[in-house]
């Protein structure tokens, strides 16, 4: 083989190795701490960037205000490609958005997504999202999707369980029923399996408990040498 056919074969194979991050968390963040949270997670990034050079990254997230798009943010500045599942059609989701500059930032980094699509039910059917409890289904049901197919899940999340179907706790347990799955030989991720979460600290507007301070809990691998 020449050394020419070798390096092709080896992009092909990186190319192959699709790493997914996904992402839960809060909503309501604090505007000042942005630019904190979006730093811890471009180490959480770097890191496994490092520690996989070969592979190709994806962050798997339906870019829902806040700590959803402080990821995706992220993600772009650090050349990830963005996979976005989204609860519902695109218009009737964008109704979400209470505001303009909401629906705006949605819709730029939707543009620059890898690609995105409606969740569809356990049937395969698109929701019927005009009854207000099929609509909060369909959004956990994008909670569970992420918790199911990244490999390594990242929360934006304050620890606190308030005990919502759909919300950052729920996924996080959602997220270890998967993993537990995993070790019985079912619905394993290709490539490289489960390895976890990493939670980003992440106070809250809405909080009424004394403000936790913003960093990185969990192991981030060491970087492969050579």
């Amino acid at each position: 083989m020449t050394d020419a056919a070798a390096q092709s074969d080896s992009r092909q194979e990186a190319e192959r190795l699709s790493f997914v991050f996904g992402v839960s968390g809060h909503r309501d963040l604090v505007l000042a701490d942005l630019p904190m949270l979006r730093g811890q997670i471009e180490i959480i990034f770097e890191r496994f960037r490092l520690a996989y050079p070969d592979a190709s990254f994806e962050l798997l997230t339906p870019l829902a205000d806040g700590a959803d798009r402080v990821a995706a943010e992220a993600a772009l500045a650090c050349d990830i490609k963005l996979l976005v599942p989204m609860p519902m059609a695109q218009d009737e989701y964008e109704r979400d958005f209470t505001t303009a500059a909401s629906r705006d930032q949605f819709r730029r980094l939707l543009a620059a997504a890898k690609s995105k699509w409606e969740l569809r039910d356990d049937a395969g059917n698109k929701a019927d999202v005009l009854d207000s409890d099929l609509r909060a289904q369909r959004y956990a049901a994008v909670g569970d999707y992420i918790a199911r197919k990244s490999h390594l899940l990242i929360l934006l999340w304050d620890g606190r369980d308030n005990d919502k179907v759909g919300g950052t706790a729920w996924v996080k347990k959602r997220r270890e029923y998967w993993v537990r799955r995993a070790g019985n030989g079912e619905d394993v991720p290709d490539a490289f399996g489960y390895l976890g979460m990493i939670q980003v600290v992440t106070p809250r507007v809405t909080s009424a408990q004394p403000r936790p301070s913003i960093g990185i809990i969990g192991d981030l691998p060491e970087q492969i040498s050579g």
